[in-house]
């Protein structure tokens, strides 16, 4: 993880184990009269230094940095954003370049636009692209926004989708402007760019200016979930987008776009009509079945959605924590799912170690060392661990304001609260009428900030029969019937120690697209801690 890295160079960070912080350098500071002089700047989220006394600087994580392309000449280029109405000042002002490069769509070499992707002046990254649409970007270049460097000192930043957007706005005589550089999607957006330069963003209005389509849309909620609901406004794009307003009805249509932006919708009130546009994709493409993990008998079970709340129950010992765990893990590889877990019975240390073990399917002492830092690597940007070392109590409204910042600093999909009897309430209610509140504040929070809630907790009742105790049911949750009326999906896990066999119970699916009620079994293999279906375990990297 990027903060044991970089203290192991030496750099004090505080305490901190993310965001970007200013410390002593160890290079020079020792040799100064300032000595406690924090001149070392610390990007923890992406794991780059610089010293701004003694110029020293570095990263543990190695990006490639791109060779500089050639400076645009070609006529046929500027002809090209000429058409689109896009002014040659304007062109040179983004310092886009030319050059000739091989394309993996159709493995040929085309001519190029070449868009600069700087921060804090340096050259971080190209993408190409033909005239056809084919592009790529720089391989292992660090991924982030176009133009991030126009957003300095300006107190708003406009976030569109495409490089010639942020020309469009520019254009239009705002210069506060950025693009994501993956574009959009209409299932998981890859916002791991914004989490790179989140902080740069912090305190600015927000003004989405995403494409008029449904991956436009799609990314609109996904950025707007990140910030503040007070902070952001909706640019609504009457065509494609921006470029399309420019060349249909210019600069003054985008201008009054810009003006009339809307806040978000107030959440209490809706329309009918405000729906129209979901309805009718489902017609379309289907009910909104949610993600997989790629398991065949256990997606037909379950699929895993944000603004919904999970509670998963078992026997002591059975494995829970792992087996939810593993699911996790693969939906991390296969969905992009980012995850905030509170575990207090459980330290961050071990269940990366092994998780680690999951995810390569060997364990820790069998692995080589390119092997433990790819697992660890990606563990580190797809799950974000509450330091239990540093909370006060565990109460749940701290909790839940911590895991507000979660979703908006680092986009998390999921919520883990594991176990539920560490969680704290304050209230003179009784203790039924506390779990049945507790789980509304968590079905709300999931709703509200369209991320999903996985409550694990243990049985009131461990009935059993000889040796093998009985798959305990949602009514047996310690407490109260709330655990099966409120929650949208309820699941068990139950291992007979015997056989070695571990079974998953799916005992209340809300929506009968997303899952069904039912069992499956599974393999466990209890070295590494994976679970597999007919009698086989896949892998979960690249090999």
């Amino acid at each position: 993880m990027n903060s044991y890295k970089l203290q192991a160079n030496g750099i004090n960070l505080r305490g901190k184990q993310s965001g970007q912080i200013k410390t002593v350098c160890p290079k020079c500071s020792a040799d100064r009269k300032k000595k406690n002089d924090p001149s070392l700047s610390v990007d923890i989220d992406n794991g780059v230094w610089n010293c701004h006394h003694c110029g020293w600087s570095g990263g543990v994580n190695e990006f490639v940095r791109p060779e500089t392309r050639q400076a645009l000449t070609s006529d046929s280029i500027y002809n090209h954003f000429r058409k689109r109405l896009i002014k040659d000042d304007i062109v040179k002002q983004f310092q886009v370049g030319q050059s000739k490069e091989w394309m993996p769509q159709d493995q040929k070499e085309h001519n190029v636009i070449c868009f600069n992707y700087y921060m804090d002046g340096e050259l971080i990254n190209i993408k190409f692209k033909t005239s056809s649409k084919m592009f790529k970007m720089v391989k292992d270049a660090m991924k982030i926004p176009y133009n991030i460097d126009s957003i300095k000192d300006q107190d708003y930043v406009i976030i569109c989708e495409g490089e010639e957007e942020c020309m469009v706005w520019t254009q239009a005589g705002y210069s506060s402007v950025i693009s994501c550089p993956n574009g959009a999607s209409k299932n998981n957006n890859n916002l791991e760019w914004l989490d790179r330069v989140y902080e740069r963003l912090e305190d600015k209005q927000i003004f989405l200016a995403t494409d008029n389509d449904e991956p436009g849309r799609k990314l609109q909620h996904d950025l707007a979930r990140r910030f503040s609901s007070h902070d952001v406004r909706i640019i609504n794009i009457p065509l494609k987008d921006a470029n399309d307003v420019l060349i249909d009805t210019g600069i003054e249509t985008l201008q009054e776009l810009y003006r009339s932006a809307k806040p978000l919708p107030v959440k209490e009130i809706s329309r009918a009509s405000e729906y129209f546009d979901l309805v009718k994709s489902y017609k379309k493409d289907g009910y909104p079945v949610g993600s997989k993990v790629g398991l065949f008998r256990t997606d037909l079970l379950i699929s895993w959605s944000r603004g919904e709340l999970v509670v998963l129950t078992g026997v002591p010992g059975m494995g829970k924590t792992t087996w939810l765990d593993y699911m996790y893990l693969r939906l991390a590889y296969k969905e992009n799912w980012k995850f905030g877990i509170f575990s207090p019975e459980n330290t961050a240390p071990l269940k990366i170690t092994r998780m680690a073990e999951q995810m390569m399917g060997m364990t820790m002492a069998n692995q080589n060392e390119m092997q433990t830092n790819h697992a660890l690597n990606f563990i580190d940007k797809h799950f974000f661990f509450f330091n239990i070392e540093e909370m006060n109590d565990y109460n749940i409204d701290s909790i839940l304001a911590t895991a507000k910042m979660m979703v908006q600093r680092h986009g998390i999909d999921c919520l883990c609260l594991d176990p539920f009897n560490y969680l704290e309430q304050e209230g003179s209610e009784s203790a039924h009428e506390k779990i049945g509140l507790l789980l509304r504040k968590l079905k709300k929070f999931a709703t509200v900030n369209d991320v999903n809630v996985t409550l694990v907790a243990h049985p009131r009742k461990m009935e059993k029969t000889g040796n093998q105790y009985h798959v305990p049911r949602m009514y047996d949750i310690s407490g109260s019937h709330h655990f099966f009326n409120v929650p949208d999906v309820g699941m068990a896990i139950h291992r007979d120690f015997e056989t070695g066999s571990v079974s998953l119970y799916v005992q209340k699916v809300k929506y009968h697209f997303r899952g069904q009620i039912g069992s499956t079994d599974y393999v466990f293999d209890i070295n590494t801690g994976r679970y597999g279906e007919n009698d086989s375990f896949d892998v979960l990297y690249d090999k």
